[in-house]
Parts: structure tokens; C-alpha cells; sequence
């Protein structure tokens, strides 16, 4: 993790997204504006922060597949939620990845055993045999588990958001 203060270039370019209505005109576009801003500025967003707060895997999907219909943000409140002072890279990419997350997100129905309140979202674990598994995890806590609803405990691989038509079946 990087304690060094951010780039003010950056950080004026990403609160310029806030400013320009054609980036929050609809949930793609503005996903699309936060991927362009980690990509644009690859030394501020090494390898090593993305990889420490889950970005690659949100960088290379097609957000259109996974973008849901209803996303729990509002995108005319995002400037008012996200334009604040960021002590450094990775409390900014914290939030782009939380941001990211919210609009791919798709939910169980199902609460966490661990926090009642925090209803458990659906992820696809992808292993380096590049085989995967459709598990819960709970965004708050990490509490993780199967379909069948037991304690997963790995092995582990990178974490992708779930489409819909891939849980149907479920």
C-alpha cells in the first residue's frame, strides 16, 4: 500500500467526471469513466494497487454484460458522495472499486450471518487453473459461502462480479 500523496492531476481529472454530465448520464458511461481514470494514470495505479484493492478483474470486464438494473447509487448524488479529500492512492481506489462494485452487484436476497444487515451479493471465483465457482460473500464483513450456504474457505483466485443469466440456474 502507498502512503505517497496523489497526483493533483489525478485527482483534478477524476473530479472532473463529477462535473460532466455525458459521464453520468447512465450507469455505463460512468463505469466506463472510471475504468478510463485507473487506465490513464498507470503510475499512480500501479500493478500492486490494483491487485491490493480488486481492480483488475473490474478493469477487464465488458460493463454492459454486468452493469445491473437498478444499482444502489444515485448518479446525480455521486459528486456530493465521492468528491472529497483522498489521503492517498489507495483510499482512492478503494472507492473506485466500492463505486465499481455497486453498479455490477448483484444481490441474493440472502443476510449475512456475520452483519444481519448486509445482504450477501453473488461473486464468481476464478482459480489459475482458470476453472471458477459462483459463491455469497459479504461486502462488509468478507464472510464468504457456498450456494448451500456453508463456510467457504478456499481455495482462493480472483474475484469477479456474477451476470444474472449466470445464476438463473441457481
Amino acid at each position: 500500500m502507498s502512503e505517497e500523496l496523489i497526483n493533483e492531476k489525478l485527482l483534478k481529472d477524476y473530479y472532473e467526471i463529477f462535473n460532466d454530465s455525458e459521464k453520468l448520464k447512465d450507469f455505463s458511461s460512468y463505469y466506463r469513466a472510471l475504468v478510463q481514470i485507473v487506465k490513464r494514470y498507470p503510475l499512480e495505479f500501479t500493478d500492486e494497487v490494483r491487485d491490493e484493492w480488486g481492480l483488475n478483474e473490474l478493469l477487464s470486464i465488458e460493463e454492459k454484460k454486468y452493469i445491473v438494473d437498478k444499482p444502489d447509487i444515485c448518479l446525480n448524488m455521486e459528486k456530493k458522495r465521492l468528491v472529497r479529500n483522498y489521503e492517498n492512492i489507495d483510499t482512492l481506489a478503494m472507492a473506485i472499486r466500492d463505486t465499481l462494485w455497486d453498479m455490477v452487484t448483484v444481490y441474493s436476497g440472502k443476510d449475512c450471518p456475520i452483519t444481519p444487515n448486509d445482504e450477501l451479493r453473488y461473486i464468481k471465483i476464478v482459480y489459475k487453473d482458470n476453472s471458477d465457482k459462483i459463491l455469497l460473500e459479504c461486502a462488509g464483513c468478507g464472510w464468504t459461502e457456498d450456494i448451500n450456504g456453508n463456510e467457504y474457505t478456499g481455495p482462493v483466485g480472483k474475484v469477479f462480479p456474477v451476470k444474472k443469466d449466470e445464476i438463473e440456474n441457481i
